[in-house]
């Protein structure tokens, strides 16, 4: 049977899962066609946009991953898929918020093909957390 947290979690999932995958493939690549003397305005509008996306998505998975690990009598998918946001919330503080912080100064392409390359830490953790949570929704019908 389905739980509130298990629609919660397919919910903030699937929004994780489609946000990750437009900022790997479209909007960081993108960066480089920001012409230079544009990048620092867009480089700060950017950011301050998709903070007040991202963050409370990613709040909201830690509530949920710790209700899930606390309500669910099988760990084994919490204990997975809490593995996997804690390497996305590393990722995202060891690799992409300090090239974030370095990219405040100016376009620099090869801090934005750095961003792209350690992106894909978060976008296959993600991806296989969404997927796991949809396998385990299906599962509970």
């Amino acid at each position: 049977m389905l739980t509130l947290t298990h629609i919660f979690n397919v919910a903030v999932s699937g929004g994780l899962f489609i946000l990750i995958w437009l900022v790997q493939i479209i909007i960081y690549p993108g960066m480089v066609r920001i012409p230079s003397n544009d990048f620092v305005n867009y480089h700060a509008w950017y950011v301050t946009r998709i903070t007040m996306i991202v963050l409370p998505l990613m709040i909201c998975e830690i509530v949920i991953a710790i209700a899930w690990f606390f309500l669910h009598d099988n760990l084994v998918y919490p204990i997975v898929t809490n593995c996997l946001v804690i390497l996305v919330w590393w990722s995202t503080f060891t690799f992409q918020v300090p090239i974030h912080k370095r990219l405040q100064s100016g376009k620099d392409k090869s801090k934005i093909r750095r961003l792209v390359a350690t992106n894909w830490i978060r976008t296959i953790a993600w991806s296989l957390k969404a997927v796991i949570v949809f396998v385990f929704a299906a599962e509970s019908l």
